[in-house]
This record gives C-alpha cells, structure tokens and sequence, in this order.
C-alpha cells in the first residue's frame, strides 16, 4: 500500500517527493526536482559518513522527528516533471535505517495515509 505514494507527481502545484517509510527499516526518497546523480548535492548525500533522517509529517507542521542513522542501499535516476510540465531529472533514494523506526511514530507519520493518498496530499518531507 505505501509503494504506491512511489509514483506520485505533484502536489498543490509542488513537487511531491514521493518520501514514504515502506516499513520500520527502509525510506524511500527522491531528491529535488534537478537534482540528478551527477548533482554536487547528491553527491554530498551519498558521500557524508554518517547519514541522519529527520522527517516532518508535512509542510503544515513545524516540528521534525529524528529517525536515526541510515545508510543508502539505492541511488538511481529518474524523471519528474516540473511545474511547467518539462521532464527534468531527479534521484531516488532507498536507505535502510540503522535501528528500526519506533511502532508509534511510523504510526503517526502513515496515519490518515490513505485519505491523503485519495486526496493527493500525503507528504513526509526529509532533510
């Protein structure tokens, strides 16, 4: 049921990152709309020594959960289109957590999950 936020566009005019927990282990993510392997930024992530994953359930919400150290499993490239409707590229990231994500916190950041599927608005934004 999450895999599918994977394939998400747009939302309210923004890029939708697509970032999802699949479960209490693997994060997928995808980079920025531009931001391709061959990016300095990508290159940055994938090259720091230690990784942290701090996530907000949406722009709405001010506050940001620390999930733990990860490391990156997958780093691919792919396209998205912009707001203007041109393709450009992007990343896609699988990291696996180094210590499973707590049960209650997944569970709030996938709570009303489906209802945003169905409304287009689900988003999990990392940095």
């Amino acid at each position: 049921m999450l895999s599918k936020i994977w394939q998400k566009n747009y939302v309210d005019g923004k890029p939708d990152y697509a970032d999802v927990f699949e479960d209490n282990m693997i994060f997928r993510w995808d980079s920025q709309i531009g931001r391709g392997v061959d990016s300095s930024y990508v290159s940055d992530v994938v090259n720091t020594k230690r990784k942290h994953l701090l996530v907000k359930k949406s722009d709405a919400e001010s506050n940001f959960y620390y999930m733990g150290e990860f490391d990156i499993v997958d780093v691919r490239a792919a396209r998205k289109r912009d707001n203007n409707g041109k393709e450009r590229d992007i990343t896609k990231f699988e990291m696996k957590m180094h210590h499973p994500v707590r049960e209650d916190l997944l569970r709030y950041l996938q709570s009303n999950l489906q209802q945003s599927i169905q409304n287009n608005t689900q988003e999990l934004k990392a940095i």
